[in-house]
C-alpha cells in the first residue's frame, strides 16, 4: 500500500503537468515491477503477481481519468454524481447520518412550529379585503386605569359625524341569547350585535344569502340574523336550505338571511350577527360610562394613513372634552391597525419564543458542525487519496457541501413532519386568540422557508469541515497509521463551537428560569377567594326584560340551586373573577373634597346577590354583608374592597361613610378582601371595587357562583333541570368551574414557561452531547500522547484533569459570555414577567449550577475513560 500511495502522488503530479509523459511511463513500469516483486514474496506465481499489479495500476488510472474528466462536467452532472456518492456514504455510516438528521430535526421542528405561529398571526394577510386599511378605535382614560378601550354609543356617533378619515365605521358588542329552532330545546348562543356599517368595514361577501343592510338596522325592523360558519354547522348541521328559515330568538321571531364563510371571524366565537337597530338619538342626553361596551373599527379612506387618522381622532376627542367635560373630559381616542388589535398583546411573547427557537436551532447546528468536523477529520485520508488521484480542492469541497446539504435537507424534512404534528396540536391547545379554529396552520410558504433554512444550515455548517480539508497535507495524510489527522486549528474550532453552544444554552436556561419563577409567583399569590369546588353558571334573559320579572326569575333560580343536594352556598354577580369584564363608575366621597364634574374615585363596580361572599370564600373584613332589605332598597348601600380603602381612606374607618353618585349618597356598610382577576387578569394588582345589590339594578344577565361539597361537575345536570323548570323558554349559558377559569387566566404565561423550558432542556441535552463528543474525540486523537505521558509517570487522575481542563475552559468562557448575553436579551421578557426582574441574581446562579452539573458529567466520563488507557496499548497502536 505504501508503494501505491507514493505512486499515486507521483501520478497526480504527472497528471497536473509537473512531469512529462515519458517520466509517467517510467513511473508506471517501476510501480508494476515493485508490486510484482511484493506479490511474489506473498507466495503468488509470477503470472498471478504481474496480473494483480496490472489490475491495481488499471484501477488507479481509471480513477485518475474519472476525476480528470469530472473537472469539466456541467454543474448539474457533478451535483447528480455527488448526490449519489453522498447517499452511498450515508448508507455506509447510518448511525452518523441518523444522529445528524435527528439533531437537525429537533432544531428545525422547534423553529418551524414557532414560525408557523408567528406567520399565521403577525405576517399572514388577514382574511379581509385591504385589511391594512382597517383600524381599531379605542376609548381610553387620559389618566388612571383604562376601561379596556370600549366605547359608548354617543361617542361612536360623534366620530361618525365629525371624522374626515374613515369611509365607514363599524361597532359590535357581544350579546348572549336563547335560540329555539322548531320544537328543539332552548339553546344558549353567542351573538355579535352590529350596525349596518360593519359589513362595509370588513367587506366580506356571504357564503349563502346576504348580509345585514341599512333596512335591517332601523328601530323596530323585523329581526334578521346572519350565521357564522361554526354557528351554521353547530346549530343547523350545515343545512344549505337554512336561508329564510325562521327561529325564535329571545322570545322573538327572527329570520336567517345569510351564512358567512369559514374564515370570517369578526369577532371570533360568535354563532351569528344581528342588527343593533340603534341610532344617534337612542340615549337622549345620557353619555355616561354605563353605556361603555362597544368595540369600534373604521376603514380608512384611500390615501389616509393611520397616523393621519389618529390625528383626526385626537381633534374630535379634544372637541368632545370641551363640549361635555363631565362625561367626556377624562377620555381620549386611540387607534391601532387591525393586526395590532388582534395580536398585539401576544406579539412580545411570540417574538421571544421565536428567538428562543432560533437559538435552539443554532445549538443543534453547532452540534451538527461538530459531528461533520469530526467526520471530516476521520476522512482526511480519503480526501487526500482523492486529491492524489487528481481531484481539485474545489471539486472535493463541492462534494462535501453536497453531502452536508443533503443531511440538512433530510433533517429538515424530518423536522417539518414533526413540526406539522406539533402545529396540529398547537392549533387546538394554544390559549386565547391563538387557539381559535383556523388561526394556526402550516402552508406552503412556511414549508418552503423551512426547507430553505434546512439546506442553508446544512451548507453553512458544512463549511467548517471543508475549510479543514483544505489544510490536509497529502504526504502525512496518506501515511499508514497516522493518528494525528486533525490540526490544532480544528481543535480550536471545536472549542469555539462548544463554548458557543454552552453560552446559548445558558441564555435559554435563564429565560426558562425567569418564566418559571414568574409563573410560580402568579399562581401562588393570594386570590381573595377559594377556587376549589366553585362552579360558575351563566344565565341571560332577553334584552329589555322587565326588572321585576328578571328579579323574580333570578331569585327563583337562586332558591332552587341552594336546595340542591351537594350545594353549600350560592350567590349572584354580574361578572365573576377571571372574566374580562370592564365596567367602571366614578364616585365622590363625603370625606373627600368635592370638585364639580370631577368625582375623585374611579372603581370597578360589581352587582351581587344571594350568599356571594360565602360562595366565593371571600372574607368580610369589616362591617356587614348585604341584608335582604338592601336588595330592594331605593337607596342601596355598598360594600368596598381593601384597595379602595388603602387608596382613598388609608387611616380612617370607611364604615358609615358615603359614596356619592348622581346626587345620591350610598352608605358603606362593609369592607371585603381584595379579589384578583376582577379586570380579567390575575397579574394586575387589585384596584378599587364597589359592590352594590344586584336586585337594585335593571340587569337581565347574571352569573351564579355555586360552592359544592361534591365535585362541581356532579351538580351541572341538576342546575340545568332547575333552570328549565323555572322557565322552559330560557337556556343555561356557559358552565365552568373556577379552576377552569383560573387555568385559562394563566394559560399564556404557562405556555411561555413550558415552551422555554422544553427549548432549554433540549439545548442542555445537545450541549452535553456536544461536549461529550468533543472530549471523546480529543481523547481518541491523543492516544499516543496519553501513552507517552503515562509511560513517563503521569497518573490516571493527571490524564483525566488534562481533558477536563481542555473541555471546561471553552465551556467557562461560554458561560461567561452567555451570562452577559442573557442580561441583555432577557429584558425582552420583561413584559412577560411577574414578581421577578430580568437580572435576578438568584436565577442566574441557579441556571449556572443546573447547566454545570450535566456538563461536568459529560466531560468526566470520556476523560476518566482516557485515564484508563494502557500505555503499551496506546504506543503499540500508534
Amino acid at each position: 500500500m505504501r508503494s501505491l500511495h507514493r505512486f499515486l502522488i507521483r501520478l497526480r503530479n504527472l497528471a497536473t503537468g509537473r512531469r512529462g509523459d515519458a517520466r509517467l511511463r517510467e513511473e508506471m513500469e517501476d510501480y508494476v515491477a515493485r508490486e510484482t516483486e511484493a506479490n511474489l514474496r506473498a507466495g503468488m506465481s509470477e503470472e498471478q503477481a504481474r496480473r494483480q499489479a496490472r489490475i491495481k495500476l488499471g484501477a488507479a488510472e481509471a480513477i485518475r481519468e474519472q476525476y480528470h474528466a469530472e473537472e469539466g462536467l456541467p454543474i448539474l452532472e457533478c451535483l447528480a454524481q455527488d448526490t449519489r456518492y453522498s447517499l452511498r456514504q450515508m448508507r455506509r455510516a447510518p448511525g452518523f447520518a441518523l444522529m445528524v438528521v435527528l439533531t437537525m430535526a429537533l432544531g428545525i421542528a422547534a423553529t418551524t412550529t414557532m414560525f408557523t405561529v408567528v406567520y399565521s398571526t403577525l405576517l399572514r394577510n388577514l382574511p379581509y379585503p385591504q385589511s391594512e386599511r382597517i383600524v381599531a378605535i379605542h376609548d381610553t382614560r387620559i389618566t388612571g386605569r383604562s376601561a379596556g378601550g370600549l366605547m359608548t354609543g354617543p361617542r361612536f356617533y360623534d366620530i361618525e359625524t365629525r371624522n374626515r378619515s374613515f369611509s365607514s365605521l363599524a361597532y359590535f358588542y357581544f350579546n348572549e341569547s336563547t335560540l329555539i329552532v322548531g320544537k328543539k330545546l332552548p339553546t344558549h348562543v353567542n351573538a355579535a350585535v352590529v350596525n349596518a356599517g360593519f359589513w362595509d368595514v370588513f367587506d366580506t361577501a356571504p357564503m349563502l344569502g346576504r348580509v345585514l343592510d341599512a333596512k335591517d338596522d332601523v328601530p323596530h325592523a323585523p329581526l334578521t340574523v346572519v350565521l357564522s360558519y361554526p354557528g351554521w354547522q353547530r346549530l343547523f348541521g350545515g343545512n344549505p336550505n337554512v336561508i329564510g328559515k325562521q327561529v325564535t330568538l329571545d322570545q322573538q321571531t327572527a329570520t336567517i338571511v345569510g351564512v358567512m364563510p369559514r374564515d370570517f371571524s369578526a369577532p371570533a366565537g360568535v354563532d351569528f350577527w344581528r342588527a343593533s337597530q340603534l341610532g344617534p338619538n337612542s340615549w337622549g342626553s345620557y353619555r355616561g360610562d354605563g353605556l361603555r361596551g362597544w368595540n369600534v373599527f373604521g376603514r380608512l379612506r384611500p390615501g389616509v394613513t393611520p397616523a393621519q387618522a389618529q390625528a383626526d381622532l385626537e381633534r374630535i376627542g379634544e372637541q368632545l372634552r370641551r363640549e361635555y367635560p363631565s362625561s367626556d373630559g377624562a377620555w381620549r381616542f386611540t387607534s391601532e391597525t387591525l393586526r395590532e388589535d388582534l395580536y398585539g398583546h401576544v406579539q412580545p411573547a411570540l417574538v421571544a419564543l421565536q428567538i428562543a427557537s432560533a437559538l435552539l436551532l443554532l445549538i443543534a447546528c453547532i452540534n451538527v458542525a461538530n459531528l461533520l468536523l469530526s467526520r471530516a477529520t476521520a476522512r482526511q485520508r480519503e480526501v487526500a487519496l482523492r486529491r492524489a488521484l487528481g481531484a481539485s480542492r474545489r471539486r472535493v469541497a463541492f462534494q462535501l457541501l453536497v453531502e452536508s446539504g443533503l443531511l440538512g435537507l433530510a433533517g429538515g424534512g424530518a423536522g417539518i413532519l414533526l413540526a406539522f404534528a406539533l402545529t396540529r396540536t398547537a392549533a387546538t391547545s394554544l390559549p386565547g386568540i391563538l387557539g381559535r379554529p383556523g388561526t394556526i396552520h402550516m402552508n406552503g410558504i412556511v414549508i418552503g422557508i423551512a426547507l430553505l433554512i434546512s439546506l442553508a444550515t446544512g451548507i453553512v455548517f458544512g463549511v467548517a469541515p471543508v475549510l479543514e480539508t483544505r489544510k490536509v497535507q497529502l504526504h502525512s495524510a496518506l501515511k499508514k497509521g497516522e493518528a494525528r489527522l486533525g490540526g490544532s486549528s480544528g481543535n480550536r474550532l471545536r472549542s469555539v463551537l462548544v463554548g458557543t453552544q454552552v453560552g446559548l444554552s445558558l441564555v435559554l436556561l435563564v429565560g426558562a428560569s425567569l418564566l418559571a419563577e414568574s409563573m410560580w409567583n402568579l399562581t401562588k399569590q393570594p386570590l381573595g377567594f377559594k377556587p376549589e369546588h366553585l362552579l360558575t353558571v351563566r344565565l341571560v334573559l332577553p334584552f329589555g326584560t322587565k326588572p321585576a320579572v328578571a328579579r323574580n326569575f333570578f331569585n327563583d333560580v337562586q332558591q332552587r340551586i341552594e336546595n340542591l343536594p351537594g350545594v353549600e352556598a350560592a350567590g349572584q354577580i354580574n361578572a365573576p373573577p377571571m372574566m374580562d369584564f370592564h365596567l367602571r363608575v366614578r364616585y365622590g366621597a363625603d370625606w373627600l373634597p368635592q370638585v364639580a364634574n370631577q368625582p375623585a374615585i374611579s372603581a370597578d363596580i360589581r352587582s351581587i346577590a344571594g350568599n356571594l361572599l360565602e360562595a366565593m370564600g371571600t372574607p368580610l373584613l369589616a362591617g356587614r354583608a348585604f341584608a335582604a332589605e338592601d336588595q330592594v332598597s331605593k337607596l342601596p348601600p355598598v360594600l368596598v374592597n381593601e384597595a379602595l380603602v388603602r387608596e382613598f381612606l388609608p387611616r380612617g374607618n370607611p364604615i358609615g361613610h358615603h359614596l356619592l353618585r348622581n346626587g345620591q349618597a350610598h352608605e358603606i356598610v362593609g369592607v371585603v378582601a381584595d379579589v384578583r382577576g376582577v379586570s380579567g387578569s390575575i397579574a394586575a394588582e387589585p384596584g378599587p371595587v364597589v359592590y352594590s345589590p344586584a336586585n337594585a339594578d335593571d340587569s337581565w344577565h347574571r352569573y351564579f357562583l355555586v360552592r359544592t361539597t361534591v365535585p362541581p361537575e356532579e351538580v351541572v345536570k341538576s342546575i340545568r333541570e332547575q333552570v328549565y323548570q323555572a322557565d322552559p323558554r330560557e337556556s343555561v349559558g356557559r358552565i365552568e368551574t373556577m379552576d377552569q377559569l383560573l387555568s385559562d387566566a394563566v394559560a399564556q404565561p404557562r405556555l411561555n414557561a413550558a415552551v422555554f423550558a422544553s427549548f432549554a432542556g433540549t439545548a442542555l441535552l445537545l450541549a452535553c452531547v456536544g461536549i461529550y463528543g468533543v472530549v471523546s474525540y480529543f481523547a481518541a486523537q491523543r492516544r499516543q500522547e496519553i501513552g507517552v505521558r503515562m509511560a513517563l509517570g503521569a497518573t490516571r487522575g493527571d490524564i483525566a484533569r488534562i481533558f477536563v481542563w481542555r473541555a471546561m475552559v471553552p465551556a467557562a468562557i461560554g458561560l461567561a459570555t452567555g451570562t452577559v448575553v442573557s442580561l441583555a436579551a432577557n429584558r425582552l421578557l420583561r413584559s412577560q414577567l411577574y414578581g421577578v426582574q430580568p437580572d435576578d441574581l438568584r436565577l442566574y446562579l441557579a441556571s449556572l449550577l443546573v447547566l454545570l452539573a450535566p456538563l461536568l458529567v459529560a466531560t468526566l466520563r470520556p476523560a476518566i475513560r482516557a485515564g484508563k488507557t494502557e500505555p503499551m496499548e496506546a504506543l503499540r497502536t500508534e
